[in-house]
């Protein structure tokens, strides 16, 4: 490629950042070895929900990102209250990255990850939101819990109301690790296959009982279904543990997070395209100029 990082450090409000924007290469792709769309698909619908791609990022890739989320002050509060979503109080998520630097652009617009997501989603589907989730160390985990749009406050109140057929996704959860996973470092603890027939894990023993955690390194993809039960495990070691997580929807699905294309969406189309910005709905039928005549 004939992107080559400038090396120049560039001050922030933060401290010092090695690279900037201009450091970014939004042409160098790597495609993980072996890559299967059709099998990648199976596994997260009809197989056990998850998949590892691995090698989908280069070192610098992860660097550019990793030294913009690390500047970040971590024990935010959020303040969601809903049982379902009390998750997203956990105090490692960073929001906002599309306005933190043109490197998660970069990571949220790999071409797998937009081939996996549009079959899986529709080819109009969205971006929900675009979060870091970092464990220091010492930090406790999340709560076991599916993702949006998989909480109880959204559905009937009906059991069995979220059995859809496992390739009627609502939501495709992509995370790009910073850094290494490990058991120890509190990588992520999924549920084999519990996003068939999908249920909240409201008895905490159980999950961990069945739960696996994955293991997978800085660089690699992991792709798991939204209903599929799930949680960030403690950090046991001296090292911090991060990914990015990004949150796919289908078209007709609200976005979880209120995202600002900082730009972005008006020279990247795939950016355009994830945040539908050109989608007609809702439209304006009735104006604020016929709203005036009526009250004339």
């Amino acid at each position: 490629s004939s992107c080559q990082p400038s090396n120049m450090s560039k001050k922030s409000s933060n401290g010092v950042l090695k690279y900037n924007d201009n450091d970014v290469c939004m042409d160098n792709w790597k495609t993980p070895k072996g890559y299967n769309l059709e099998e990648v698909c199976q596994k997260i619908t009809y197989g056990d929900g998850w998949v590892v791609l691995k090698g989908m990022f280069s070192n610098t890739d992860v660097e550019m990102a990793k030294e913009r989320i690390f500047i970040h002050k971590f024990g935010e509060a959020n303040g969601f209250v809903n049982p379902d979503d009390k998750h997203n109080n956990y105090s490692g998520l960073t929001w906002g990255l599309l306005s933190r630097g043109k490197i998660f652009a970069k990571l949220a617009t790999h071409p797998v990850i937009l081939e996996v997501s549009r079959r899986l989603l529709g080819k109009r589907c969205r971006l929900s939101s675009l979060a870091a989730n970092t464990v220091v160390p010492g930090m406790e985990g999340q709560g076991p819990h599916l993702d949006y749009p998989y909480y109880r406050h959204l559905w009937p109140k009906k059991d069995g109301c979220m059995d859809l057929p496992p390739t009627h996704l609502l939501a495709l959860q992509v995370v790009t690790l910073i850094t290494d996973f490990t058991p120890d470092n509190g990588s992520t603890a999924i549920i084999p296959g519990s996003h068939i027939n999908p249920r909240h894990p409201d008895d905490n023993d159980e999950f961990f009982k069945k739960a696996i955690q994955i293991t997978a390194k800085a660089g690699d993809v992991i792709m798991f279904a939204g209903p599929i039960q799930h949680c960030a495990m403690p950090n046991k070691t001296k090292m911090i543990r991060s990914g990015i997580l990004q949150h796919m929807v289908p078209l007709y699905v609200n976005p979880f997070e209120d995202i600002s294309g900082n730009g972005f969406q008006e020279v990247n189309e795939d950016i355009r395209k994830m945040l539908a910005t050109d989608h007609p709905h809702p439209m304006v039928k009735f104006t604020k100029k016929e709203q005036e005549k009526l009250e004339s």
